[in-house]
């Protein structure tokens, strides 16, 4: 099942939206990734991490402390397997867990699309 459509909109420009309420954090992180640099940045932290040469916190932690979603939405969490969209709202922005493959396959699309 598709998690994210996207689509330029006439007066914003490229956009994207959750196919449902429950992907309403990964929309977000994806907002918060705007130009190609940084998608490309975080998708090569991101396989530092999958591909277990560094941890999460050596990558991430250690360089940018916590990882916001949005400016209060949540936070962004991955190990080797998963990521973890964590919401400081969850009764109306639930969290979310998806396979790090996944994710990285999402970003990509994302970064593609901004192209």
């Amino acid at each position: 099942m598709k998690k994210i459509e996207f689509y330029t909109h006439p007066v914003v420009g490229k956009v994207n939206k959750p196919t449902s309420d429950k992907y309403i954090m990964l929309s977000y992180f994806l907002s918060d990734l705007s130009d190609i640099k940084t998608i490309e940045d975080t998708v090569s932290e991101i396989k530092l991490v999958q591909n277990n040469q560094k941890t999460f916190e050596q990558v991430f932690t250690d360089r940018y402390c916590t990882i916001s979603i949005g400016v209060t939405a949540g936070t962004f969490e991955c190990d080797e397997a998963n990521v973890y969209l964590i919401s400081n709202n969850p009764d109306l922005e639930p969290s979310l867990t998806l396979p790090l493959q996944e994710f990285i396959n999402i970003l990509e699309e994302w970064k593609n699309f901004l192209k």
